[in-house]
């Protein structure tokens, strides 16, 4: 496969993540605010952990970061849709305090930290009231987005998504619920992982990010980095595609994940 412009392939996760940390601090100096896209889970873990340290040794606030999150759990009881709690283990909204906020306040003092109210979420109650939002703030700087192993879903945009879905709520998969076993160890059978997500849509990421970043690390990526290059454009059945659709992007992928033998 001939390298293309927009991939970069890196020796492992840490450089991958060391990288990428590295080009929002850069935004962040340059910019008064900046608005970053951000997934739960562990694609990009290692990128926030070196956010948090690059961002203290070079002695830069993050009180001009606004995080816009991707996606969260909800269940539906008497035809009505609620969030789950926040303090469940499996929930994206204390994934976002206990993980990414906690490792970019990285030795921060109060003025510099990143508080929770600049980490928002959809309301359930009103989803598409979501992409109001995010256009308000003139549009997301950087996504930041991770393709699922098994389906490619992308937040909780699965093979059945509509192209131009603005944020809503979803039935997830199958596969898409085995993926975030392994996202969330604590579930310990499917049964115990939600069947409904509220996440933004398809039109949602393509239409409102400035760039957008999809990164593959690790092994369990294979496939992922097989389906996103053996057809360079959006296609259904694999929703990270997405990434094709966007104005400006970056695929960055490590070397596990890009071996395919």
């Amino acid at each position: 496969m001939k390298n293309k412009n927009y991939l970069r392939i890196f020796d492992d996760n840490a450089k991958l993540a060391k990288t990428l940390a590295n080009e929002i601090i850069i935004q962040l100096q340059k910019n008064k605010k900046l608005v970053l896209g951000c997934p739960g889970g562990r694609s990009l873990t290692k990128t926030y952990y070196y956010l948090g340290r690059f961002s203290y040794l070079k002695n830069i606030s993050l009180k001009n970061l606004i995080i816009v999150m991707m996606d969260e759990y909800v269940i539906k009881k008497n035809n009505h849709f609620k969030v789950v709690n926040p303090q469940s283990h499996f929930s994206c909204t204390r994934f976002s305090r206990q993980v990414i906020k906690k490792l970019l306040n990285y030795k921060k003092k109060s003025s510099d930290k990143l508080n929770d109210e600049r980490i928002l979420f959809p309301n359930v109650k009103k989803p598409s009231d979501f992409d109001n939002q995010i256009s308000k703030l003139g549009g997301i700087d950087i996504f930041l987005l991770a393709s699922g192993s098994s389906d490619g879903h992308v937040a909780f945009n699965n093979l059945y998504a509509k192209r131009n879905s603005k944020t809503h709520i979803t039935k997830l998969s199958i596969n898409t619920r085995k993926d975030n076993m392994k996202t969330f160890p604590l579930f310990k059978k499917i049964s115990e992982v939600p069947k409904f997500g509220l996440t933004v849509g398809l039109n949602t990421i393509s239409q409102h990010s400035k760039l957008a970043i999809l990164v593959l690390a690790g092994k369990e990526k294979k496939l992922a980095y097989q389906k996103i290059f053996e057809k360079p454009k959006f296609r259904n059945d694999w929703p990270a595609s997405i990434i094709y659709d966007c104005k400006k992007f970056k695929i960055y992928v490590d070397q596990k994940a890009s071996q395919t033998q």
